[in-house]
């Protein structure tokens, strides 16, 4: 067998089983990179402490006070909306029972066979799966706060650490690779907090001049929907909607309005905005994204549809200072960048070609 063909079958084998070990811990691993990326995000919070001469103690409890400050505002805003949606709920019942009646008749099923089903026990099983979620979810949040903060306490001592282990030129690589990702993940997390925010606060701000219910709801949903990518922004579009067709029903004019509003919103921040502000910073394939976004949705759920594009582009900084995997890195870019960067080929014919020599002097001519 030829040996190429060899060592691309054990790569193969090597990445399924990989993502099959990211599948099956990923009780453990969804909250160490979810407090790595906490900590990107706390990153200038805690650069500034450590210039303010703070000590280690007093920087992290500053962190934690702002991360449970943001945890506790979040909190109430969700309870807050609950009440909401439970009176949007008992004021649309009636409403939404006749519109489930009418389409039972469009589709020619008979009302008893929708009535004779036991619904008590169908919501009994979700709110069972709900709970569940709920406890799953507490649990991966503490071991996540317990993750930061030895992640907060080891911060200082990594490149002590990596200058002892390694030699000089490593150490030095090592240490680029680490500033590279932190910087761009960091600034990347921070443009994209700032995008999502302006498109929640848009869409906010077309349902509440709407008249939709549960205005600021939709969009601080419309606000964490952004930052999964591609698919985050058709999914926020549904649910306002929706509600505009259940409030305003058997009119039609403002539900339509709702949906090109909307629409028009995601296209202009999502096609226009985006791409030039966030494309720039990481320099991916769209086609990477997108892979990446269905490859660690299928190992993490949700979690790593957030995570997607920026585990993509730590991959990518990787293959950009690991000589043998530049191809890699080239094949992940975007094509602007792609038609920047030199082939490596000629970069590498260029380093190992001798200099040239010089041009022979004419001979003076004999008088």
């Amino acid at each position: 067998m030829n040996m190429k063909v060899l060592v691309g079958l054990v790569a193969l084998l090597s990445a399924i089983a990989l993502c099959t070990i990211l599948n099956l811990a990923s009780g453990v691993f969804i909250p160490l990179v979810v407090a790595w990326f906490i900590l990107q995000v706390f990153r200038p919070i805690i650069k500034l402490g450590w210039r303010l001469h703070l000590p280690p103690v007093l920087n992290i409890t500053l962190v934690f006070a702002i991360f449970f400050s943001l945890c506790v505002v979040g909190i109430y805003f969700c309870a807050s909306q609950a009440v909401e949606f439970n009176r949007a709920y008992n004021l649309y019942y009636s409403k939404l029972n006749t519109m489930f009646n009418d389409l039972l008749k469009v589709l020619n099923i008979p009302p008893s066979t929708i009535s004779d089903f036991n619904w008590f026990n169908l919501i009994g099983r979700y709110m069972r799966n709900i709970s569940e979620l709920i406890l799953a979810f507490s649990s991966k949040f503490v071991l996540t706060l317990v993750f930061l903060m030895f992640m907060l306490l080891e911060a200082p001592y990594v490149n002590e650490k990596i200058d002892k282990s390694f030699s000089g030129a490593s150490a030095f690589k090592i240490k680029n690779i680490l500033d590279t990702i932190s910087q761009q993940i960091s600034r990347y997390l921070g443009t994209l907090s700032l995008i999502s925010l302006a498109t929640g606060f848009c869409a906010w701000l077309v349902l509440a001049a709407l008249g939709v219910e549960l205005a600021a709801g939709w969009g601080v949903l419309t606000f964490l929907l952004n930052f999964i990518p591609t698919v985050g922004s058709i999914i926020a579009t549904i649910p306002p909607v929706l509600m505009a067709v259940l409030q305003f029903s058997p009119g039609f004019i403002k539900p339509l309005i709702v949906l090109l509003s909307l629409t028009s919103i995601q296209i202009t921040i999502g096609n226009v905005i985006t791409p030039k502000v966030v494309g720039d910073r990481l320099g991916l394939s769209p086609v990477v994204i997108l892979l990446s976004l269905l490859l660690w949705g299928a190992i993490w759920g949700i979690p790593g549809a957030l995570l997607s594009v920026p585990i993509a582009s730590i991959i990518k900084i990787i293959c950009e200072n690991i000589h043998s995997l530049r191809p890699i890195a080239v094949l992940m870019g975007s094509g602007e960048a792609a038609l920047h960067a030199a082939p490596p080929i000629a970069r590498e014919r260029k380093k190992n070609s001798p200099p040239p020599l010089p041009k022979e002097q004419p001979a003076p001519r004999e008088e």
